[in-house]
């Protein structure tokens, strides 16, 4: 990271943090010197980033979806490492790639629970240490699925939409009290959820799904997990203060087109 700012001490939460994204973003503030409470459903997975990371990082097993359990990952980032001033609201699933009609409604409740709901606890419980403080920042991860659509997509790109929906209303509120919310929009990446997507969309072929999403990329390729990471810490970082209730979009120039 270049210019003044630093990492240095500031107490993080990530969600999703073991694997993908979250991952990468957990070791690029622990690298940073931020202290990371590193949050998933997976303790496992949670563990083995915090084992990774060169620096302080903290495992914590919670359900996104379970308003309790978000507090309490909350109260758990406050207790180990002081008010959370910087926030990666990720945790998210890919949904079940079918049509409106044959969607199972059970199906589309887990997915606005944990991709929606998740979001909106996070915030509930992060934002009054943030507005105490004075300070603070928060990325929510949206998708390019937050500015349009795609068939056989409505759960996914429902909670996407109202994720973007979400980060501005947020923005808006706590604007005057130093705390900034953007949403993160990120087209295909290299992740554990892709791969997931490519089986669920095509399971008799996965690679030609992913070939037609590469192809449909005007760079040509998936992000890495570094690439968004590093549009992630930018928005992270204290020093970028004008930058509030936006839709970063880094996908590779497919909303371009």
């Amino acid at each position: 990271m270049t210019g003044e700012w630093s990492f240095a001490g500031r107490s993080a939460i990530v969600t999703g943090a073991g694997s993908g994204i979250g991952k990468a973003v957990t070791l690029a503030l622990a690298a940073a010197g931020a202290k990371v409470l590193a949050v998933d459903i997976d303790g496992d997975a949670a563990k083995a980033t915090a084992n990774e990371a060169t620096a302080s990082v903290v495992p914590h097993r919670a359900d996104v979806a379970d308003r309790a359990q978000v507090f309490g990952y909350v109260d758990a980032a406050s207790a180990e490492h002081g008010a959370p001033a910087l926030f990666f609201n990720n945790a998210g699933v890919e949904g079940v790639h079918k049509s409106i009609v044959d969607t199972d409604p059970a199906d589309w409740l887990r997915v606005i629970d944990v991709n929606l709901n998740s979001m909106f606890w996070g915030l509930q419980a992060v934002l009054p240490h943030m507005k105490a403080e004075g300070a603070g920042a928060v990325v929510n991860t949206g998708s390019i699925l937050s500015l349009k659509s795609a068939p056989d997509r409505s759960d996914y790109t429902v909670t996407k939409h109202a994720v973007l929906g979400l980060t501005r209303s947020a923005a808006s509120e706590m604007a005057a009290h130093g705390v900034r919310i953007n949403c993160l929009c990120p087209g295909p990446i290299e992740t554990p959820l892709m791969r997931r997507s490519e089986v669920l969309v095509n399971p008799d072929d996965p690679d030609w799904e992913r070939r037609r999403f590469e192809e449909g990329t005007p760079i040509g390729r998936y992000a890495s997990t570094r690439e968004i990471a590093e549009t992630v810490m930018f928005l992270l970082r204290g020093d970028v203060a004008y930058q509030t209730g936006s839709a970063v979009v880094i996908d590779g120039g497919i909303t371009s087109v």
